[in-house]
């Protein structure tokens, strides 16, 4: 995958399959998204597009929107989706003011020279919002292109959206947050140096500094870190460790791996959250604590086979 983050860096004469959107998180309806588009550049011989802007349009606008992925995570999924070209450009007030039709003729036809054009069901675009699929369509008999409108998808009920799945994780629903993602929602970061504390309950902990704007809800989760490619089952603590006092309110990452002896640090890991336990909680003695976290772990060893 070819990615670009200036449009004069892009020269190539190619019909293209496009989508635009944000993608944040690359969930079950963003997956749908991708698929039609690999779909039609296949049977069609074009080459398949994603059109996305950095930061989040809502960022620059002031909202306070956390992504649920790091730019190496989306970029990855992007890959692995079949996409040929990313354009990820970065959104200012020449986008943010930019009339939907000429964005559409100017950007999208004539340099992009889209022939398909693939859109999720309530995506909005240009000055004020005022582009969607509507317009796409009326446009696209002048323009010379094909307009598809993705359905919403829905999991128990719910609107899959990046909104909605930001919300399940900070409310520590992480099993309908999974659902919705269609993968287990993950953490990335570099494994630092922690107090040590772990080890002298016997329970040796990799400390992530995580990389990702958003952190689920504090507490106990069943997990697996891969390491170097390889899935290994996990409980992980994500918190503040009440338990020992300490003067901060700094949110930690803390990971035990079951049957693991190898060294972790300074590498770049990934942590998948598969069901929240517990409620972090203060104990009144380090053996109550002992005893909670072999009671964590057994529950999670059981959840992971």
């Amino acid at each position: 995958m070819k990615v670009f983050r200036d449009l004069s860096e892009y020269n190539e004469d190619i019909q293209t399959v496009l989508t635009i959107g944000n993608f944040d998180g690359v969930h079950l309806g963003h997956q749908k998204i991708l698929n039609k588009m690999y779909e039609l550049s296949k049977q069609y011989g074009f080459r398949s597009a994603v059109f996305t802007f950095e930061p989040h349009p809502m960022k620059f606008f002031g909202a306070d929107v956390p992504m649920l992925q790091t730019p190496r995570q989306k970029i990855k999924m992007l890959e692995d989706a079949g996409t040929d070209y990313l354009f990820e450009l970065q959104f200012g007030e020449n986008f943010a003011k930019m009339p939907p039709d000429v964005f559409i003729r100017e950007i999208i036809v004539k340099k992009l020279r889209a022939r398909f054009i693939i859109v999720g069901y309530d995506y909005k675009f240009g000055y004020r919002r005022k582009g969607d699929y509507n317009l796409l369509k009326f446009l696209s008999s002048s323009y010379g292109y094909t307009p598809f409108k993705i359905d919403r998808v829905e999991v128990d009920g719910m609107v899959v959206s990046s909104t909605n799945i930001r919300n399940l994780i900070r409310q520590g629903n992480i099993t309908l947050a999974n659902k919705m993602l269609g993968r287990a929602f993950s953490l990335e970061g570099i494994v630092e140096h922690g107090s040590k504390i772990g080890r002298l309950l016997g329970y040796p902990t990799a400390n992530i500094n995580i990389e990702n704007e958003i952190l689920p809800k504090t507490g106990v989760y069943a997990s697996r870190l891969c390491v170097d490619g390889v899935k290994y089952n996990s409980a992980t603590n994500i918190g503040v460790r009440p338990t020992f006092d300490f003067d901060t309110e700094d949110v930690r990452v803390e990971v035990f791996i079951f049957n693991f002896h190898g060294d972790l640090y300074g590498k770049r890991v990934e942590l998948e959250l598969v069901e929240y336990l517990r409620p972090e909680k203060k104990f009144d003695s380090f053996d109550a604590l002992r005893e909670a976290i072999a009671s964590d772990c057994k529950t999670a060893e059981g959840l992971l086979k």
